[in-house]
Formats: structure tokens, sequence, C-alpha cells
């Protein structure tokens, strides 16, 4: 006889973010194609059901167990910056995160955790480039990353504005942060565009060049002078750090989405050090992966030069996603997961 392959779910969430978009809008379709029996908001039937998925501010363990105690709990998405989201995430029978980095800081409170990529569905685009000015430059993402563009994406920008046409466009959620006006490139001309989804094929599938950077800069210390000298010449067991050794620091959230939507688009892209981006972008092959302000120059001035460059980058780029990390793929192996969570089966 074969085995049970559906499951009766129940999604509950009163979070309404971006997050929410990926992780309940676009992945519900999907769960219903594959046979699942799935109800919305039902947050008082937790016995008619064999698995609950929640986002995280909302996530009601404590009586989805004491009406079903067989009830198996995912948290899509984990925060974990307060002690009760922390309780939440131990509680939990899996967390599905978004990323390597997520994962790992994920850790300390639950080991059965599933990496599922939580790319936006986006149609996709045959984009052609050519020579052309001035050279668009495209970002999309949230107002703290593009906070972070200074000092080190700022520098780039600013400098090869000297020597290129070149314009800025910013993709981001003016109406509910505000229109960002500090910590900005002053030479470039920037455009500001209000995040939609209809708005990735109107304004960002123009870009020539995407940015999706990461790295939160940390001011640089001096402990060098001090411990260097003092592990060489006295042998005392101090860090010797040396005064230009990379320091990274990133959000524990960080994740390859904002990649998979330039490569939908056929736009070429330029990433930093965190460890996602190199997951899905092979340097100097399906993109170019740099930290310091010389490397973000150089990279941009590549791409800014050569419409053959974009051109091959964005094809394996896209080849490389559509390939190993493709949404059908990854919800395949989210599908066996939850399957083996509820039921013991692949």
């Amino acid at each position: 006889m074969p085995k049970q392959r559906q499951l009766k779910i129940v999604i509950n969430t009163h979070y309404d973010s971006s997050g929410t978009k990926v992780c309940v809008d676009d992945l519900s379709p999907l769960l219903k194609k594959a046979g699942h029996h799935l109800v919305y908001n039902d947050w008082d039937h937790y016995s008619n059901y064999q698995l609950a998925i929640f986002m995280s501010p909302d996530a009601a363990i404590t009586k989805a167990k004491s009406q079903n105690f067989a009830i198996k709990i995912c948290i899509m998405n984990p925060m974990t910056d307060y002690p009760a989201l922390q309780r939440n995430a131990r509680a939990a029978d899996a967390l599905i995160v978004g990323s390597l980095e997520q994962r790992d800081e994920q850790l300390k409170y639950n080991h059965n955790i599933f990496i599922y990529y939580m790319f936006p569905d986006i149609k996709p685009l045959l984009k052609r480039h050519t020579p052309k000015e001035p050279i668009i430059i495209g970002y999309h993402g949230n107002k703290e990353h593009l906070i972070n563009f200074s000092p080190h994406v700022n520098f780039a920008l600013d400098k090869l504005a000297k020597h290129y046409p070149v314009e800025l466009w910013l993709m981001y959620n003016i109406s509910k942060l505000g229109q960002v006006t500090k910590r900005l490139p002053h030479l470039i001309k920037i455009r500001h565009i209000q995040w939609s989804p209809d708005n990735y094929h109107r304004f960002l599938s123009q870009s020539d060049i995407g940015l999706v950077n990461n790295i939160i800069p940390t001011p640089r210390n001096y402990l060098h002078l001090f411990n260097q000298p003092l592990t060489r010449y006295f042998h005392l067991n101090l860090r010797p750090y040396r005064a230009h050794d990379t320091q990274i620091r990133f959000k524990y959230g960080t994740n390859p989405g904002r990649v998979y939507v330039f490569s939908q688009l056929g736009i070429p892209v330029i990433s930093d050090f965190a460890p996602s981006m190199s997951q899905v972008i092979r340097d100097n092959h399906s993109g170019l992966i740099v930290n310091s302000p010389a490397g973000w120059y150089d990279a941009l001035v590549k791409l800014t030069t050569s419409h053959q460059l974009r051109q091959i980058y964005s094809d394996n780029l896209r080849q490389n996603i559509n390939e190993n990390f493709s949404i059908n793929h990854n919800f395949r192996q989210l599908n066996d997961f939850l399957l083996d969570l509820c039921l013991n089966i692949k």
C-alpha cells in the first residue's frame, strides 16, 4: 500500500513583510500543487492538522501543542532578537531558514534546520546587453543595505562617475521607510524607485549591472600596533592583528534572494564576501565577488566597459541558479523534508 504523501497543513501569521510574501504567498501554491490540504489562519483548530507553519513573530506553539500533541511546528524565517522568539525557536520541531548564514546563527536554538532559499517568484526575461550610455547600475533591497553603501561602495561609485556616464537606480520601500538622503554617493546621478513586485520588470530590468552588498562596515581597530610586536618579539599569546586584515560583519539573515532577482532579469551581479554569495556566484565566471573600495571599483569598471562581459556573466549566473537553486528544485527538497518531519517518509 503506498505511503501517504499529503499533509494537512495550517499556515498562521498576521505578520506583514517581504519575507511573508515569499514564505506564505509564494510557497502556498507550491504546497497545494504537491497535493497538500492547506488552510490559512485557523488559530483554534490545531487538532485538524499534522503541520502548523508560523512566521516567527506570531508562533502560537503552546496553544497548538496543547490542542494536538502530535502536530509538528515549523517556523519560517526565524528571528531570535528577543527571549520570547528564542523560546519559540527552541520549542519548534523545525526551523526553515533562507541561507547558510541564518542556519549557523539558529543552530544555538534548534538543530533541525532546513535551508529554503526564499526567492520571489519572478518571470524570467531574456536580456541582450549592448554598448550603451549611460550604464544603469541597479539596486533593490532594504534601507539597511542601502545605508551600508558607505564607505566602500560609495567610494567606487563616485570614482566611476568621474570617468564614465553612469546612473544609480535604487529600488526600496520609500513609502514605508522614507527616502534615503544620507550615506549615498554624491557624484553619480541617483534615481529613487518605490519597491513593488511589478517594478522589478518595469524599472529594475533596465539595469545593466546589479549591486548586492551585504557587509556592514566596521570601524578599524588599532590593536595590531600592540599585539603584533608583543606576539612576535615577546611570544605572548595574543592575536597578531595586522593593519590590512579584512574584518567582516553581515546580518545573520543575509541570503542570496537579491541575486536571484537579478539572475532572472538577465543582469550581472557584483557582490561581496558574505558566504551565501559565493554559493550562487562563481567569481569571474557568473559575477564578481569583492570587498574593498578598490575591489568594488575594479569590478564596476570591468562591467561598465564591456557589454560582452555583462552578457557572459549574466547568462552564466542564470544557468547556475536555474540548474542548482531554482524554486522548483528547492521546493522538492523542502517537500521531502516536511514529509519526513511529519510522516517519517521521503
